[in-house]
């Protein structure tokens, strides 16, 4: 077997701790579970900070450096101009990057949020280094849970082309779950052979009970984007109708507010006196949140878009808290169907408010469903049983 000098390399636009968003968490707990067991590597756009975490993990990382012409603000105000701009921007890290691998690395793991994979794939040389497109959720798919107007200036252009090619072409593919399993199987009439479903990786140490003095108050969190296809405005109402007969419960919001559903949910919460009880904390960083899910007596994840995994509801899982989400995407899986937290049919403000009266009029009942969610997630997604299923998958392919 050709010795590599490195045997696996993730790719992604955004690494963490720059990025906090869900496929960064990913590969940051992937690469640190698997790095001492096999040598990796990961690729990311060019950030000093990032470089440093990560070398003083003893991590590998690899800045790529793209041209500033695709980041002009003055390109970027128009749709079109924008995703020419993204698409020469993609083959520009496609092209970076097949230079730093020139067949040095044996197994190269893409995450299919852009179309970085399909550039290398398309201009892939000899079979020496191996694909896997990591699915976390194609755009093809997302796209019809938004509104023309939340589309505008999104990379929109040949998105289904693009990402049909990348899944065709690519060796293996992964998926957090079991519906996007089925979900682009569907969509691009793929063989089920060619994916494997294996969770996303959740660090269970650092998201754990943490045992805080709580005021009085029943404390409800919200974590994520505040905009409209994450649910907020149905979460609001709900609040809304559930605040209006018990006055001891206050909402506490993590997370950056974006477009009109903030002025929309802030104009309900005036018109019913509420504003005193609902917090917008803004963004909180990674070693902070473990303790705003322990002064939480409930967590609450209602989004409308497809997920095909939730870290808020792994997260408030693992830190011992009863989690009520939306019946939508891979989230019902997340949740143990339902065994191990509530669900509720996406945007049905009734649906929501009667499961937060039920969690909240029982505190037996929600006590024993955050011991179950403790431990169904750290069964399913801590980084001991994760990181073995993940070593077996990529040792599995041939180099």
């Amino acid at each position: 077997m050709k010795m590599f000098s490195s045997d696996l390399a993730i790719v992604c636009r955004w690494s963490f701790p720059e990025s906090s968003g869900g496929v960064a968490m990913h590969n940051y707990n992937l690469i640190k579970a698997i790095n001492s067991k096999i040598r990796c590597q990961i690729f990311s756009l060019e950030s000093k900070s990032n470089e440093l975490f990560y070398n003083e993990l003893g991590i590998k990382y690899s800045g790529i450096k793209i041209n500033s012409v695709y980041n002009n603000p003055h390109l970027l105000k128009l749709k079109f101009l924008k995703n020419t701009a993204r698409y020469l921007s993609d083959n520009n890290i496609s092209k970076i990057f097949r230079k730093k691998v020139n067949g040095e690395i044996g197994l190269v793991e893409f995450m299919d949020i852009h179309s970085e994979g399909y550039h290398f794939l398309k201009n892939k040389r000899g079979k020496r280094t191996n694909v896997i497109i990591r699915s976390h959720t194609p755009f093809s798919l997302l796209r019809k849970f938004f509104t023309k107007d939340e589309l505008k200036g999104v990379d929109t252009l040949y998105t289904f082309e693009r990402e049909k090619k990348c899944f065709e072409m690519a060796d293996q593919i992964t998926t957090p779950s079991q519906d996007l399993k089925k979900q682009i199987i569907n969509l691009f009439n793929l063989s089920p052979d060619k994916i494997n479903v294996i969770p996303n990786i959740l660090d269970t140490t650092h998201f754990r009970p943490i045992e805080i003095r709580k005021k009085k108050k029943f404390n409800i969190l919200h974590v994520g984007r505040f905009e409209r296809p994450k649910g907020v405005e149905t979460m609001i109402k709900a609040f809304i109708e559930v605040a209006k007969e018990y006055n001891d419960i206050n909402l506490i919001n993590i997370g950056q507010p974006r477009g009109p559903s903030f002025n929309i949910c802030q104009h309900l919460l005036n018109e019913n006196n509420l504003t005193d009880r609902v917090t917008f904390k803004g963004y909180v960083d990674y070693n902070s949140l473990p303790e705003y899910y322990s002064i939480s007596d409930l967590v609450i994840a209602p989004s409308e878009i497809y997920e095909s995994f939730s870290y808020t509801v792994a997260q408030g899982m693992a830190c011992g808290r009863p989690v009520i989400a939306s019946k939508i995407g891979g989230i019902p899986q997340t949740l143990n169907n339902g065994i191990a937290g509530l669900l509720f049919n996406p945007g049905d403000v009734n649906d929501l408010t009667e499961k937060i009266i039920t969690i909240y009029n029982n505190r037996e009942h929600r006590d024993r469903l955050g011991k179950k969610a403790r431990k169904f997630a750290v069964n399913q997604f801590s980084i001991d049983v994760l990181s073995k299923r993940y070593l077996e998958y990529y040792k599995s392919i041939k180099t």
